[in-house]
């Protein structure tokens, strides 16, 4: 898989990718506790996904890509999460802090986002969000996806392996 793709959630693209990702999968887990006798515990299917993490935004417009984040964070409801080396998934932002940084042009932030399978019907169709770094021919690696299905998907590229505009959607399926 491509590791040099940016992360994204809804339309923003992180302009770095964020030092520390952590991902946390879990299990639903259930405990029956039946007196006088010994507890059973019962796997009750899978958990949401749990993703956290930190970085920097750099520049003189560093404060601004904050509050692009922040605007992105704030609405309603939730949206496509890539990160890489990660097929995409539906999350939603729970929380996005703001860290003081001490070096001029720079400012940290942390965020969570929770996985939410609730739109999973609605986004049974995935869409890859370009980079400017990426070709069809590496979304097609990226997503073990044949190449002629990805041009078929998107008439709109001419050329697979140029790379797909900043904020272009490529369907993948």
């Amino acid at each position: 898989m491509n590791t040099d793709a940016k992360m994204s959630y809804r339309d923003f693209i992180f302009p770095v990718n964020p030092r520390i990702i952590n991902i946390t999968h879990s299990k639903n887990i259930g405990v029956n506790i039946t007196p006088f006798a010994e507890d059973s515990v019962t796997e009750l299917g899978k958990g949401h996904r749990v993703i956290s993490g930190e970085g920097e935004f750099f520049g003189k417009d560093c404060i601004n890509d904050f509050f692009r984040l922040k605007k992105v964070f704030a609405k309603k409801g939730g949206g496509m999460l890539y990160i890489p080396s990660q097929k995409p998934f539906y999350a939603i932002g729970k929380t996005l802090e703001l860290v003081a940084s001490d070096i001029e042009g720079a400012v940290g932030y942390k965020f969570l986002f929770i996985e939410s399978f609730e739109n999973v019907r609605e986004t049974s169709c995935l869409l890859f969000i370009g980079n400017g770094n990426s070709c069809l021919w590496d979304i097609s690696y990226m997503y073990d996806t044949p190449i002629k299905f990805l041009i078929s998907l998107n008439p709109h590229i001419k050329r697979p392996d140029i790379p797909i505009s900043a904020g272009e959607k490529v369907r993948l399926c």
